[in-house]
């Protein structure tokens, strides 16, 4: 299926942070819907965690902001609020972006990997909702990787350096989870979705036939 990248914007708060924090790139790893509109969770990438936390995160219009986690140079924060027009585009055409969308100078670069028989409604939506955007790249093909998350895939990494896949065994999922310093739960987690994916493009999903 074809590939399609657009540049959308420019947003006014992600603007602000450009300006205020040049070298800050923010990744929206999910989304999901609340009772008080959505809740997003983002990774933020800068080189004043301290700095951002305060002067940005403080300013910026949600019902909640909590900060998941924070170290030298990354927050990780759940943003629940109402969405900006553009997010009901994917609702529309009833495809979502790939993952993750990635936010930097001000801008918003979103991904769809989607039949060409949709990209009437999705160029419909966004002049409809008023959306800027412009078209960097439409093309074939498909990577599987893509559509994993950038912790997925470090998971993975480590997992196939370890020797995780080889048989026999060249650690346990207990060793990944010390190695990584999380709890198992969530090394089994994020291992079966990242599998999941790739043996649906594999063989494809049934359930989709």
């Amino acid at each position: 299926m074809p590939r399609v990248r657009l540049k959308v914007g420019p947003m006014p708060d992600m603007e602000a942070v450009a300006e205020a924090f040049p070298e800050t790139v923010i990744r929206f790893l999910a989304n999901y819907p609340t009772d008080k509109g959505v809740c997003s969770v983002l990774e933020i990438r800068t080189d004043d965690p301290d700095r951002f936390i305060h002067e940005a995160l403080a300013h910026w219009e949600a019902d909640t902001i909590e900060i998941l986690h924070s170290d030298e140079d990354t927050i990780v924060v759940t943003f629940e609020g109402e969405p900006p027009e553009g997010y009901f585009v994917s609702e529309d055409i009833e495809y979502h972006p790939t993952t993750p969308v990635v936010a930097r100078d001000g801008y918003l670069f979103i991904e769809f990997v989607m039949p060409e028989s949709k990209m009437a409604a999705l160029w419909e939506s966004l002049d409809e909702r008023n959306v800027k955007y412009e078209i960097l790249s439409i093309t074939e093909g498909y990577n599987v990787l893509d559509s994993l998350t950038a912790r997925q895939r470090e998971i993975l990494t480590v997992a196939i350096k370890r020797g995780y896949y080889d048989n026999p065994r060249g650690c346990s999922l207990t060793g990944l989870a010390d190695e990584l310093g999380v709890n198992k739960s969530v090394i089994s987690g994020v291992l079966h979705r990242a599998e999941g994916e790739i043996i649906k493009d594999a063989i494809g999903d049934p359930r989709d036939q």
